[in-house]
């Protein structure tokens, strides 16, 4: 009996042990799953399917023709296809809202630009996502720099001499603007500047340079790709870039710094960005790719065409950028009482 009773106490601790054991490893498993999951991901080969690339304005435009030449790179580098898909809206806004409910999971993307990432979301009543928080940075692409236009028949050559004439006329000369981007530049100009010139709302900027090319309206602001083509036909005159240094475009236009206007910078890119929570593997993977396409002589020269200057950097370098602008013209907005209400 008392053997029995012995070899019987130790079958049952020796069950008791399995048992444990068994639970323990049950309770690993379970925490480490979850754990293992994001880092699978971002292991795991990349791109399997097609990718889409979220792009907020018509087909034909400048930024489409931007987001189709990258991805159409992007497809040969990773055998897999990248397509752009147009979701016009809300000023660029609406492929972006779009894009920051996606999956993190690198098979959505979206042309990011300045004015969907710095200043838009300033003039609406209703935030439709925090350009802040709610995208991953992969890499800027390209820069548009605007630049300050005048009509053939303005007596003015140069940002100097329309100063001075401002200030001797404060409110009586007008400057065309066909987009919130450009009448946001206008403002930072009269505020640097120290002038009163009045905004000529137009529908776009071909509009506006009608006007402005037929002396109704002495200025305007564009970007330089749009209006390259009558820049080089004389029939506008480009007065000063925007940018804080010259246009590989209009090497001999000197900047609004070269002008006197200083600390003046209006400047419109375009970058790759994703769903917050993408891989940091799938991203650094995008932003060397992007670097390699944009170090191609014959990207380049295609971006050029449409007077687009290539433009890389790191993700940490376009988050630095999104934030800065986005706070500069965030403070121009208020200032101007642009702000919707």
């Amino acid at each position: 009996m008392h053997a029995d009773t012995g070899q019987d106490l130790k079958r049952t601790r020796r069950q008791l042990m399995k048992r444990s054991a068994f639970l323990a490893l049950t309770c690993i498993a379970a925490f480490a799953t979850p754990l293992a999951t994001p880092l699978a991901m971002a292991q795991a080969p990349y791109p399997t399917k097609s990718v889409r690339v979220l792009v907020g304005y018509p087909p034909g435009g400048a930024s489409d023709i931007v987001a189709r030449l990258l991805s159409q790179e992007l497809s040969k580098l990773n055998g897999q296809a990248f397509v752009v898909e147009n979701k016009p809206g809300v000023g660029g806004m609406l492929s972006m809202s779009l894009l920051a409910k996606a999956p993190p999971d690198g098979y959505t993307l979206g042309l990011g630009v300045s004015g969907t990432l710095t200043t838009g979301p300033h003039l609406q009543k209703a935030k439709m996502y925090d350009p802040l928080t709610e995208f991953q940075p992969i890499s800027m692409v390209a820069k548009a720099p605007m630049v300050l236009l005048a009509g053939p028949a303005m007596k003015y050559d140069s940002v100097n001499a329309l100063v001075r004439e401002a200030k001797a006329k404060p409110g009586e000369i007008m400057l065309a603007s066909g987009a919130q981007a450009f009448e946001l530049a206008a403002q930072l100009f009269k505020s640097k500047a120290g002038v009163n010139i009045g905004t000529v709302q137009y529908p776009g900027g071909a509009q506006a340079s009608i006007d402005v090319m037929a002396g109704r309206v002495p200025l305007m602001i564009d970007t330089i790709g749009a209006q390259q083509e009558n820049i080089k036909a004389g029939k506008l005159r480009a007065l000063a870039v925007l940018d804080s240094k010259r246009s590989a475009v209009l090497p001999d236009v000197p900047t609004m710094a070269e002008s006197g206007v200083i600390g003046y910078e209006a400047l419109g890119w375009t970058s790759l960005v994703a769903p917050k929570g993408t891989p940091d593997a799938i991203v650094n993977k995008l932003n060397a790719q992007v670097r390699e396409i944009l170090a191609q002589p014959e990207i380049r020269a295609k971006l050029m065409s449409i007077a687009f200057e290539p433009w890389p950097g790191s993700p940490a370098e376009l988050q630095r950028t999104v934030a800065s602008e986005y706070a500069r013209w965030g403070d121009v907005v208020k200032a101007s009482g642009m702000a919707a209400q």
